[in-house]
């Protein structure tokens, strides 16, 4: 077991290189508290699976989340989001 934050693992990577299609978990968001607070917010927490529906370059990213879900985030904010691929947990 590493003792380095899930966010340094070799196989993370910003949510907006994710393809459609592809499901990631959600390793960390490098933000302010604000931003932290918006996404938690909006449903989206660090730990969790998203599936990404929609991510054209240019255009909104679509994301699905907790079964039935959508939301629709900037490029921006994506890349400060830190994903690695899904790990399905013995429940899933």
């Amino acid at each position: 077991m590493s003792d380095k934050p899930d966010m340094y693992r070799a196989d993370t990577y910003p949510l907006n290189l994710a393809s459609p299609g592809d499901t990631v978990d959600l390793v960390a968001i490098r933000g302010g508290k604000r931003l932290h607070k918006r996404l938690a917010d909006l449903g989206l927490n660090v730990g969790m699976p998203v599936r990404i529906i929609q991510g054209v370059s240019g255009g909104p990213m679509l994301l699905a989340f907790k079964g039935d879900s959508r939301l629709a985030i900037g490029h921006g904010i994506a890349a400060k989001i830190v994903v690695a691929p899904h790990q399905p947990s013995p429940a899933d």
